[in-house]
């Protein structure tokens, strides 16, 4: 854990917190994650489980205390909480989209006997997907979660982006998808335009235009739209960044707009060590 440090008239640093060993040498955090309500952290690991610990753990001296929320076969790569906190989904190795209900308190709860979701919303049972993705699961970021279901957008080795409508009865569908040329690692929200109707799956949705920035691996950096045109929708790119001769793994972007109205991006590779900076 690092802290940032800035004092005025001084440049910004950053400070070493603690280092806390969750699990054995041998096993990597491959993602970590904030729980909406700050008490909980989730963390994919190499060993396919997809652990919770509590977040007053991150930076004292015992050892931390983690339950197992989600397994999967292989490698577990990502994971993201509902908006709400009500559940966590995973992605794997295996192909596996998995998604499991939490209760309010989860890792107290994990570690009982019974789980008892605590949560307003409609009971959802926990269910995993194999079929959608044609190879590891490596991106997950849920739009919208309500009584009727999820929307989720995902990224894949098989190259491309989806998006997942997920009811609460009834078959998992994918809504729209795009291959983008390279296994699609990471995804970040660059900007939301909201709703002005009900759009499709039966709810209203926060955003009717999502703007992404998208880590492709072998492909670069990616800027991708992602907009509803009743009763579809749709994935564009906007704009590619291919300077990189390695694996992109990493991007990030400024979320301020200069006067031309860009904003500067930051995107980085694996083997050749690149970072580069640009503007779109």
């Amino acid at each position: 854990m690092y802290k940032l440090n800035i004092t005025p008239g001084k440049a910004p640093c950053i400070v070493h917190v603690s280092t806390v060993q969750h699990f054995a040498e041998d096993v990597l955090i491959t993602a970590f994650s904030w729980h909406p309500d700050g008490s909980t952290v989730g963390m994919s690991l190499s060993s396919g489980d997809v652990c919770l610990g509590k977040s007053t753990n991150i930076t004292s001296d015992t050892t931390p205390r983690n339950v197992v929320a989600l397994t999967h076969d292989l490698e577990a790569w990502t994971l993201a909480f509902l908006p709400d906190g009500s559940g966590v989904l995973s992605g794997g190795d295996d192909g596996a989209l998995r998604f499991t209900e939490l209760p309010r308190d989860p890792v107290d709860a994990l570690s009982g006997s019974i789980m008892e979701p605590d949560y307003p919303s409609s009971r959802r049972t926990p269910w995993a997907d194999k079929k959608i993705h044609g190879a590891g699961v490596t991106a997950i970021f849920p739009i919208h979660c309500d009584e009727a279901g999820l929307l989720i957008v995902t990224g894949s080795y098989d190259d491309h982006i989806r998006l997942i409508y997920a009811p609460l009865v009834g078959r998992r569908q994918v809504l729209s998808e795009l291959n983008l040329g390279g296994g699609v690692w990471r995804l970040k929200v660059l900007d939301r335009k909201p709703a002005s109707q009900e759009l499709p799956g039966r709810f209203e949705l926060e955003p009717k235009e999502l703007l992404l920035l998208v880590s492709c691996m072998h492909a670069g950096a990616r800027i991708v739209k992602l907009s509803c045109s009743d009763p579809t929708w749709n994935f564009e790119v906007l704009a590619k960044f291919e300077e990189h001769k390695s694996m992109n793994y990493g991007s990030d972007s400024q979320p301020q707009v200069n006067d031309r109205g860009q904003r500067t991006y930051i995107s980085t590779s694996f083997y050749d060590r690149l970072l580069c900076l640009w503007r779109y």
